[in-house]
């Protein structure tokens, strides 16, 4: 259990840098169908809001082990719908991007 929780947290740092990095850099090329079928009105702007969302997870990733050892009723699950629900928020970010002028 120990191990799941080391992978977890490294995981949970990993998807934090790759939020930051996509804040940093203002890109959201790693859309997929990016200017193709979704065009961004505000590049930028979005993916200063879809790295925070990014981060969030990751904070969240980390973090679920050592909740978990406190409330045992906190199972699998639970994180399984908080992704869903990150997934989402992304959609929505997209979703308010292209309908502000």
């Amino acid at each position: 259990m120990l191990l799941i929780s080391l992978v977890l947290m490294v995981l949970g740092v990993v998807i934090i840098i790759v939020g930051f990095s996509i804040k940093r850099k203002g890109k959201t090329s790693f859309i997929a169908g990016n200017n193709e079928m979704f065009v961004p009105k505000n590049e930028k702007k979005l993916a200063g809001r879809i790295g925070f969302v990014v981060m969030l997870f990751g904070v969240e990733t980390a973090l679920f082990p050592v909740v978990f050892k406190f409330f045992y009723s906190i199972e699998g699950y639970h994180f399984a719908v908080l992704a869903v629900l990150h997934i989402f928020a992304v959609f929505f970010l997209m979703l308010i991007d292209q309908m502000e002028r």
